[in-house]
């Protein structure tokens, strides 16, 4: 018994050094212009909040030449970033460097701002313990939020691809976007969660782990759907089986973008 504790104290131990080198690479501001923090808050943004692992990070075929800049918030600071965005580990191209150009036409003139936590191969399991470096961090993020007035209008959950190779369960997945959603209630946000169907990497798409996302937004308040980016599958979509490729990470942006607006604007009037 003591051996098998043993064991299972040092793959924890592992894991935890693993987590901590991947945080150590997420992309940190350089000489990224500096914005007026007050001066957005007046400006009633749409704050969206993009969390997961590869495919919510930098990890993308490249990022858009002559790309505009984005409004971000990171490390205490509002700033014009490009691709790779800080806050996400990987240095090619993401999803939410385009998505403000595909929300253009959804959100009636409405500033869009982003703030992004991303983690290459992060388990949802490594979001949500109580000991990890990954749910602190998170809960730093929001904190920092909160505290320049900018709370998220929305949280965007991109992740599900190491949890399908993991094998997790349905009923472990949801339990763990229970934790999730938890998380960022203890940090006084109240944003609803729109869950991607992001589950694919060189595989089928996870059944168990989609249907427990479908269940969650169609059955708890704190969750709504997202889009199914399992569908952008093939050489036109992902550039190596498993990360985006140009094409698809244009596509994921767009799906996004229909979905916030979906959530956002079922009445006629912006929130």
């Amino acid at each position: 018994m003591a051996v098998i504790l043993f064991a299972g104290h040092r793959q924890k131990a592992h894991q935890q050094a693993e987590l901590l080198a991947k945080l150590q690479q997420i992309v940190r501001i350089g000489n990224e212009p500096e914005l007026s923090c007050r001066e957005i808050v007046t400006e009633q943004p749409l704050v969206l909040l993009a969390l997961g692992q590869s495919n919510a990070a930098n990890h993308g075929a490249g990022f858009k030449p002559g790309a505009q800049a984005i409004t971000l918030v990171v490390e205490g600071k509002c700033v014009t970033a490009t691709d790779p965005l800080p806050g996400a580990t990987g240095r090619g191209g993401s999803i939410w460097q385009r998505l403000p150009d595909a929300l253009r036409e959804h959100v009636h003139g409405k500033p869009i701002v982003l703030s992004v936590l991303a983690v290459d191969a992060s388990s949802i399991a490594e979001w949500t313990s109580q000991d990890s470096a990954l749910r602190q961090r998170l809960l730093e993020q929001l904190a920092t939020l909160r505290q320049l007035g900018l709370p998220p209008n929305f949280v965007l959950w991109q992740q599900g691809e190491s949890d399908a190779r993991l094998a997790t369960s349905g009923r472990d997945y949801s339990r763990q976007l229970d934790a999730l959603a938890a998380t960022i209630s203890e940090a006084g946000i109240a944003a609803p969660i729109i869950l991607a169907r992001s589950t694919i990497c060189r595989s089928a798409p996870a059944e168990e782990i989609r249907r427990a996302i479908e269940s969650k937004a169609a059955n708890d308040q704190r969750f709504r759907l997202g889009p199914d980016t399992d569908l952008l599958s093939g050489e036109g979509f992902r550039h190596d089986g498993c990360h985006l490729s140009i094409d698809g990470l244009t596509s994921a942006a767009r799906m996004w973008a229909a979905a916030i607006s979906d959530h956002a604007y079922k009445t006629s009037a912006p929130p």
